[in-house]
């Protein structure tokens, strides 16, 4: 039966083929380069009128590159995000993904994050995905080259050996939420 997969989040979301790797759903992506927390907010709305059978989330990384808050200011609002998303969708199952792995000034913060929001989101019934340690080279905090679209500039942003093995490890959980 074709369900209605919904993406949101920022560029690394944005990115993926998801409607070539789920053809036989439909699949609405509002994640877009560049966006944050705040951006996510705003979009809630539309996410909830869009009657998500499933919602898939990535957000957060870009609140260190362009608004550079603090930590905890972006633990917070990924949570008020998770919790809006939590309450107005009470019975959508949730895959919320860490945030990937990045080089430079952020690795430690990103890693601080997905600590932080873990446990808070399990304890909303959400499923926290760990594309961080998917993803993440084995010697350092960043990501793995062999993965990362940008290794020059933000090593952030994956290639397609990198949607692919996210996507690889992700579709088992995809599959197991779409049941009637």
């Amino acid at each position: 039966m074709k369900r209605r997969i919904v993406f949101a989040g920022d560029s690394i979301i944005h990115g993926g083929p998801w409607q070539f790797w789920l053809p036989d759903h439909y699949v609405t992506n509002f994640a877009f380069p560049g966006h944050t927390t705040s951006d996510l907010a705003a979009l809630v709305d539309d996410i909830v009128e869009s009657q998500p059978e499933l919602l898939i989330v990535m957000i957060g990384t870009n609140d260190f590159g362009k608004y550079r808050l603090p930590i905890e200011d972006v633990i917070g609002n990924i949570l008020a995000n998770a919790n809006d998303l939590r309450k107005l969708l009470p019975d959508v199952p949730i895959i919320w993904n860490s945030l990937t792995p990045r080089t430079g000034e952020f690795s430690q913060s990103v890693i601080e994050v997905n600590k932080e929001i873990k446990p808070e989101l399990e304890a909303l019934g959400i499923i926290f995905f760990d594309s961080h340690g998917l993803l993440k080279d084995e010697t350092q905090d960043i990501l793995k080259i062999k993965y990362c679209s940008d290794p020059e500039t933000f090593g952030l942003h994956l290639n397609n050996a990198g949607y692919e093995e996210w996507f690889r490890a992700l579709a088992p959980v995809i599959s197991n939420n779409l049941v009637v």
